[in-house]
């Protein structure tokens, strides 16, 4: 049976979190798509200070610190995943704080970028994490929000073509209409709406591997045996793949800007 979503109904206090960074690794093509797309909201020429709220296990993290010249602090509600996450190489430029987006424990105006990377639907209150997103940036800063909303959906047909049960999940997640209202009611104006065609995978076979851990929220919340039946069916389809191909998905990034 799926399960209704909401923020809080996964845990990531357990096993998951050991094997989140696998299952939702960045391949080299999507990690490099990501960072052409943040590179024009950095500071050249001075440390920019880049807020990841909802960090998970560091992937944004450590891929920011290392292609930036930046320093990044990693804010996670869940000291699992921290303890999951490895930033050894990128030590001196990552943070990471165990803290909930509505409760951030930085001082006014610290950062000068923020970056929300499939969280939004994850937080509890959006009005306390817009306050406080406006509370920590400094003038003229921006708030990056990757992610999935509940009213564009036609980004993930692989996903959907093998496992139908997640497009229901991914309905009840909050819209762009909403994330927008909230934003604006705290003080935030909308700059940009991009929609990224991102390389996911480099193969069926390799798309097929990551599913396997299971991490996604919505291959999280639907049943056991509609996984099981998903999996062994994409499994199939893989081997078969004569030619690879890689896997393409659309997020959606909205821009945001402060109200100066």
């Amino acid at each position: 049976m799926t399960k209704r979503f909401f923020p809080g109904v996964i845990d990531y206090s357990g096993r998951r979190s050991a094997s989140y960074p696998s299952g939702r690794a960045l391949s080299p093509e999507t990690a490099g798509t990501w960072t052409a797309l943040v590179a024009p909201f950095v500071h050249k020429g001075r440390q920019t200070r880049i807020l990841d709220l909802g960090a998970g296990s560091g992937r944004f993290s450590q891929l920011f610190a290392q292609d930036f010249d930046a320093h990044v602090i990693g804010v996670e509600p869940s000291t699992a995943m921290l303890t999951a996450a490895d930033g050894s190489a990128q030590r001196k430029r990552i943070a990471y704080v165990p803290a909930t987006a509505e409760a951030i424990p930085l001082r006014d105006l610290t950062c000068e970028l923020a970056w929300l990377s499939q969280v939004w639907h994850h937080v509890r209150d959006h009005q306390a994490c817009a306050r406080e997103l406006r509370r920590i940036l400094s003038s003229g800063s921006h708030v990056l929000v990757r992610g999935t909303f509940g009213d564009q959906l036609d980004g993930f047909p692989t996903l959907f073509r093998f496992w139908p049960g997640t497009k229901e999940i991914c309905e009840q997640l909050p819209t762009i209409r909403h994330t927008v209202s909230v934003f604006e009611a705290n003080g935030f104006v909308l700059t940009e709406h991009r929609r990224v065609n991102q390389a996911t995978a480099r193969s069926l076979r390799e798309f097929a591997d990551r599913t396997r851990f299971r991490s996604d929220t919505a291959l999280t919340l639907i049943s056991d045996s509609e996984f099981q039946e998903g999996q062994a069916a994409i499994e199939t389809a893989a081997a078969d793949e004569q030619v690879a191909a890689s896997v393409f998905e659309r997020i959606e990034l909205l821009v945001f800007k402060d109200k100066v």
